[in-house]
């Protein structure tokens, strides 16, 4: 999409990772710089807008630093302040023992049941989640918990529910809220103390967004400072544990004979691991080899290119393990390949139609090497157990007023006759010239014509439709259209074709739309009736419903093209709602060994600014811990501690507030466990 497309800006969310943060949180993040100065060529670089909640000075500077010395761009700094007019910000003391009680007892306070708007409850860990939102259940209220463990469908069920009302508390980790902009959270409660001032007042940050004043309850127990600590601790690297990765790589290197340039996932890199250095935690473990490349890029002992992802047979062709232990049984006579190969299977049918699993996690369930994991799976083919097909599950609408096959037939009658409506504006228009399209005006045409539901947004859903029709063809005629919206009532078209073949591309996309929504209403039980219905089939007997039209599939060249477009267009216009297929694949990196520093370890030196940050994440418990404590005693004290923090350099603030205390803060413990 990108290699079509003059990039007129970049806008980067989150843009803290930019920082150091991106080493242990979102190691990927710091090679967003590489990427745009690739994009731009020898063109210069377009404007970039960095985007974060959560930057106190330290950060904003490495934030500027990053992007001046990566992409030769000054960055102007806005600083809005960390401070929310209308949030009223508390601390409780708690224990362990009553920490449930207490939640309970806070939204009594201020959040009854039956008040309009919703309560947060931010959790340190999935478990926590799960049990707060059993304990609120037992107390017949409307509660529910979310975590990043969660299948994509229960997520979004979830976040719906809370969003409409449904729900009146959801318990929570930190996962929640990204993205989920409900502006009538009137009650945000910490049942566990977060890791920084950074972290709690992002998640404090999601109540009153409409504005209206919200509450925001810290529960402080002292034993979970040192449970942040341990947390913290537990997805740090040592310098041994970088340079085990070092000599992992150099000794894949020499093995594959790649000749400098490494193709490996983090898994394989971590069997070349021969002396143990690197302490395991699957987890982890991704990010956190991830993350020790990024480290030996520092160091300029390594460079890391784009990744080499590989997708592998993934749709099961047996309905159960022991069907294909049957079929083992008759095939494979190596016992302990045969037990390999049933693990293997019995860990795609674990894994559901929604998920993903690498083939990292194959090797760890089937004890293979990565190359016997990959030879496995095209045995599991050859034996008829497993097929070379990708999964694909969608819901449907059945024997309902709105059902899908009606949705269709409205966008399909909405969209002929929005199309002749534009071609009658501007019948001698052609390619590459541009005209206004009312929305407005047409929806009232339209609804002259007797059509239903013509409202000026539904039209630019079918105008950005065609506007998607040949958008990937990059060797044939291209986009049928460009729209851009000027204002809520008014659009410029593009015509990137005639008028009669933008017409008959749209014409062919519908008819096969019907074909492929017919296909999975037909894998559907005869008698069902419902809204989101799973159909599931597969991408290969989609592509034999498009091609069974002798008709359709004469008028085209790429029907596995057409069935791509088919399949998002009922998306778009929500005839249907795409579901993920199970995919197998190998997200392998690409590493480049510097040749010329063979000898070289990781050394005390390169690890230097690591252990820095690490120092710093020790820190920001302790400015937590004072917060928190400061809270108890004077909750206007606690809050001047923290727009200080926000504001002051940190040799300024810890002077201020935490004055002679150097070596209490340098210690990953409280001063009372120490």
């Amino acid at each position: 999409v990108l290699d079509q497309r003059e990039i007129g800006a970049w806008v980067l969310d989150e843009a803290h990772c930019l920082s150091r943060w991106g080493h242990d949180f979102r190691p990927d993040y710091r090679y967003v710089a590489r990427f745009i100065r690739k994009k731009a060529g020898a063109g210069e670089v377009p404007p970039i807008m960095c985007l974060t909640a959560t930057a106190k000075p330290d950060v904003t500077d490495d934030i500027a630093r990053y992007v001046k010395e990566k992409l030769g761009i000054e960055l102007s700094v806005f600083d809005g302040g960390a401070e929310r007019s209308n949030l009223t910000f508390q601390v409780m003391p708690t224990t362990g023992g009553d920490k449930y009680a207490d939640i309970h007892s806070a939204l009594e306070t201020y959040l009854p049941e039956g008040e309009p708007g919703g309560a947060i409850v931010y959790c340190a860990t999935r478990n926590h989640t799960e049990m707060v939102a059993e304990f609120l259940q037992q107390k017949e209220l409307a509660a529910d918990y979310f975590h990043a463990g969660l299948s994509p469908e229960r997520k979004k069920d979830v976040q719906h529910r809370f969003i409409k009302g449904e729900l009146h508390v959801i318990a929570a980790t930190n996962a929640f809220g990204m993205g989920i902009d409900k502006p009538n959270v009137r009650l945000v409660i910490h049942s566990d103390i977060p890791g920084s001032l950074e972290n709690y007042f992002q998640e404090a940050g999601r109540a009153g967004r409409d504005r209206a004043s919200a509450c925001c309850v810290l529960l402080y127990a002292a034993d979970d400072v040192e449970r942040q600590f341990g947390l913290s601790a537990h997805s740090r690297l040592s310098r041994e544990e970088i340079h085990g990765i070092l000599r992992a790589l150099r000794q894949l290197d020499r093995k594959k004979r790649f000749e400098g340039v490494v193709v490996a996932t983090a898994g394989e890199i971590l069997i070349e691991d021969e002396e143990k250095a690197f302490e395991r935690d699957s987890a982890t473990d991704d990010t956190r080899v991830r993350t020790a490349v990024a480290w030996l890029e520092e160091a300029e002992l390594a460079s890391r290119e784009e990744n080499f992802v590989r997708v592998f047979p993934s749709s099961l062709k047996v309905s159960s393990v022991e069907e294909a232990a049957g079929r083992l049984a008759r095939s494979v006579e190596d016992r302990t390949y045969r037990r390999q190969l049933l693990s293997i299977v019995e860990a795609l049918i674990g894994a559901g139609s929604d998920e993903g699993l690498t083939t990292d996690e194959l090797m760890c369930t089937s004890e293979l090497s990565p190359e016997r994991v990959r030879g496995a799976l095209y045995d599991l083919e050859r034996l008829g157990i497993a097929s070379n097909d990708t999964a694909l599950t969608a819901f449907v609408h059945k024997g309902v007023a709105r059902s899908s096959l009606k949705r269709l037939e409205e966008a399909n009658a909405l969209e002929v006759a929005l199309i002749a409506h534009m071609r009658e504006a501007a019948p001698e228009l052609e390619k590459r010239e541009t005209s206004t399209l009312h929305l407005r005006i047409a929806a009232q045409k339209l609804r002259d014509q007797g059509l239903d539901d013509p409202l000026p947004e539904r039209l630019w859903a079918i105008v950005r439709g065609i506007a998607y029709d040949g958008r990937d063809e990059a060797d044939g005629a291209g986009s049928s259209l460009t729209a851009r919206k000027i204002d809520a009532e008014t659009a410029r078209i593009t015509l990137g074709r005639k008028w009669k073949t933008l017409k008959e591309t749209a014409e062919i996309r519908r008819e096969a739309a019907g074909r492929v929504l017919d296909h999975l209403l037909g894998r559907l039980p005869p008698e069902s009736r419902g809204i989101d219905l799973l159909a599931e089939t597969t991408l290969g007997d989609l592509l034999k419903a498009i091609n069974s039209d002798v008709v359709l599939r004469s008028r085209v060249s790429k029907p596995e093209r057409l069935l791509d477009r088919a399949l998002l267009w009922l998306h778009e216009q929500e005839a249907i709602r795409l579901n993920k297929g199970l995919a197998v694949f190998r997200p392998a990196m690409t590493i480049r060994l510097d040749q010329g520093e063979r000898r070289r370890g990781f050394s005390n030196a390169d690890f230097q600014p690591l252990a820095l940050h690490y120092k710093g994440q020790v820190l920001q418990i302790h400015v937590m811990k004072e917060y928190a404590e400061r809270g108890m005693a004077a909750m206007g004290e606690a809050l001047r501690l923290a727009m200080d923090y926000f504001s002051m350099p940190e040799k300024e603030f810890l002077d201020r507030w935490l004055p002679g205390r150097d070596a209490e803060i340098g210690r990953a413990t409280t001063p009372e466990s120490w």
